[in-house]
């Protein structure tokens, strides 16, 4: 390919399991946003080609920002579940980037956290959130999906530093009686009831299941999408309750992470599930679960919690990262 390109541009990207997304970056700003469906390419390799043909990146930008829902050490992405491998090595030879980075898609969207304005969230919760560039302290960020993403943007100089973990993974803990009926019965299916178990697309159909165990009742076999819609229009009982547990377990789960990273610049709230229904989160017992850590009730009460509402919301940590490269 063509390497004669203007200095200053990057291909960008954001794979996750469903979707791999991707956009050029020019004069220090993203350009429009390609989605694509992973299920229809081989490689990375392959869908980076066509995004690049469709983006009409002749030549080819010189360098290039890539994030990827899977572990990465640096020089090689592995996503097991689509059998995506992608190397620095591969990517040099195939498309002659001059730069490369290989990010965690947690990564790249807690890079992008201090670039949002007030349009790109939505305060969840009193507290009240500072203007990017201002807030003080670490930034965390949580996102239920496919799975339970975390991470956090440590200030640092000359560049803020995210901090990607497998938190999600941590042992999620009930919290009054009901709950801990629900966990009796999880523990017996799982050995470890971690917060991916609940907090999560799966998670959601696991919560259904066993509140209907709880209770008693015969549950349907529903996804995630058909147990948010009934339960947001009220026309299974089953389904609200699955609904309120799943915001009440997810605050108690934002709560820790504000406090494991010391988060006092504010806690967002990403991921693909709860852009689906902001009103019924704030109407819900989040917050109250979010601030309800003891003798720490005050810490986290100046805490603010935000729903990212700005789509694609990853592509400005992306280019954050693409302009370090100048």
């Amino acid at each position: 390919m063509n390497r004669d390109s203007p200095s200053g541009t990057a291909l960008l990207a954001d794979v996750g399991g469903t979707n791999a997304r991707f956009a050029v970056l020019r004069d220090g700003a993203p350009g429009a946003v390609l989605h694509l469906p992973v299920a229809g390419y081989a490689s990375f390799y392959d869908a980076a080609a066509a995004a690049l043909e469709r983006l009409g990146c002749s030549p080819v930008p010189q360098d290039a920002v890539l994030a990827f829902a899977g572990p990465v050490d640096g020089s090689r992405a592995v996503m097991t579940n689509v059998g995506w491998d992608t190397t620095l090595g591969e990517l040099r030879r195939r498309f002659g980037f001059t730069h490369i980075r290989l990010l965690n898609d947690y990564a790249a969207l807690a890079l992008s956290l201090d670039h949002f304005t007030g349009d790109d969230t939505r305060a969840i919760g009193p507290a009240p959130a500072e203007p990017p560039g201002t807030r003080h302290g670490p930034l965390a960020v949580l996102g239920p999906g496919s799975g339970l993403g975390v991470g956090a943007l440590i200030p640092a100089q000359p560049h803020p530093l995210p901090l990607v973990s497998e938190g999600g993974h941590a042992t999620l803990a009930p919290c009054d009686d009901f709950e801990s009926e629900l966990f009796a019965l999880l523990r017996r299916e799982y050995s470890h009831v971690s917060a991916e178990r609940l907090l999560s697309g799966p998670g959601l159909v696991n919560l259904y299941r066993t509140i209907a165990a709880v209770r008693k009742l015969p549950p349907e076999r529903l996804d995630p999408a058909e147990i948010t819609r009934r339960g947001l229009d009220y026309s299974d009982t089953l389904c609200r309750l699955a609904l309120v547990q799943f915001c009440r377990l997810l605050g108690s789960f934002a709560g820790n992470v504000a406090l494991t990273y010391g988060a006092r610049g504010g806690v967002f709230l990403g991921g693909g599930i709860l852009p689906r229904f902001p009103e019924f989160l704030a109407a819900s017992d989040f917050r109250a679960r979010f601030e309800d850590k003891g003798r720490f009730r005050a810490y986290l009460c100046a805490i603010p919690t935000l729903l990212i509402s700005r789509q694609d919301a990853a592509f400005l940590g992306l280019a954050a990262a693409a302009r370090q490269f100048s």
